[in-house]
């Protein structure tokens, strides 16, 4: 790899010019053969500008989250990735601390960087100061880079469609979603969890979105029962249903045995996340699985770049995700 000043000698300049012509000084008054030549004999000797590392300044991680201890209890998920990132930091031999909603942010200037699980989940104040703090920041579960900021994923969008075909494939066409909003002033046909505008867009495609299909609680067990206690009333459930994440499913599996309604018999269930709790369900619940340890050690990693690499650029990671079959719904 070519140095500054062995590319300006083959290009006949001073490595003033290289370096003003390579990093696109405006102010610098060359001709355009002269600018040609250097990005060419620079792109002919492989050059590339040196990593600046900032490890000397690398203190603590902030790992954020949206929820309580009590509700990341209750949702596995996030306790995954928390836990996953705490493990992570500490391998790369970085400190870290959690900051639950009721904790106040540490003070920017005891920090290296931020990593926030969730994004729409938070309230704008504390979105608003994360983003002022000016450290860098990594979000996992939500994809941020049209926001400019690096996201650790799961491709959810791949497990609902396959969801979907999998109830398809079975000749079920009235599909439910058991999804989740944490705003009580929620708009069903608008809800901004992924998952429901994954589920809407592909049924919509098929004329087969019905708004009334789609029941809400907030991603807790509780929650799920009383989604689907209440929508029993109607006398008439769907053939197969869908939940944002385990937790709920399970509150769902409640509401079905109190109405003596046999689980996968007449109504199917599959849900998101395949924590342990779906594996212990009864019946066991067909689940989504995805990568949450992955994705909490891969935004560590991802952080680890940021503060290691001062040109490093703003990128997304993102987990495939898939389908654990068990006895909700039961591969054909």
């Amino acid at each position: 790899m070519a140095t500054i000043r062995e590319v300006a000698k083959a290009a006949g300049v001073s490595p003033a010019t290289v370096s003003r012509v390579l990093n696109y000084d405006q102010t610098l008054s060359v001709n355009e053969a002269t600018r040609q030549k250097i990005f060419e004999t620079a792109e002919a000797m492989h050059y590339h500008k040196s990593r600046k590392t900032r490890k000397s300044k690398q203190k603590c991680l902030a790992i954020c989250l949206w929820c309580d201890q009590e509700q990341e209890i209750k949702d596995l998920y996030y306790y995954s990735i928390r836990t996953s990132a705490e493990a992570e930091a500490k391998k790369q031999g970085l400190e870290s601390q959690v900051v639950y909603p009721a904790d106040p942010l540490p003070d920017p200037a005891a920090l290296s960087g931020i990593i926030m699980i969730g994004y729409q989940q938070y309230v704008p104040d504390r979105l608003n100061e994360v983003k002022k703090s000016g450290l860098p920041l990594v979000f996992v579960d939500t994809d941020t880079l049209k926001l400019g900021y690096c996201s650790v994923v799961a491709d959810f969008g791949e497990a609902m469609q396959e969801a979907l075909e999998v109830f398809w494939g079975q000749g079920k066409e009235r599909i439910a979603l058991l999804d989740g909003d944490l705003d009580s002033n929620f708009d069903k046909n608008n809800l901004v969890d992924f998952r429901f505008r994954d589920y809407k867009k592909s049924l919509a495609a098929r004329g087969q979105y019905d708004p009334d299909l789609v029941y809400v609680g907030n991603f807790t067990p509780q929650s799920g029962y009383e989604a689907i206690k209440e929508a029993l009333k109607s006398g008439s459930f769907p053939e197969a249903l869908i939940a944002a994440n385990d937790a709920m499913a399970i509150g769902a599996l409640k509401a079905f045995k109190e109405a003596g309604i046999k689980v996968p018999e007449e109504v199917s269930l599959i849900s998101f996340n395949d924590t342990t709790a779906a594996e212990f369900a009864n019946p066991a619940l067909t689940s989504a699985h995805v990568e949450t340890q992955q994705m909490g050690r891969a935004s560590v990693k991802v952080m680890k770049d940021l503060l290691d690499d001062d040109e490093a650029g703003t990128y997304k990671v993102t987990f495939p995700t898939k389908l654990v079959y068990r006895e909700s719904c039961p591969k054909e």
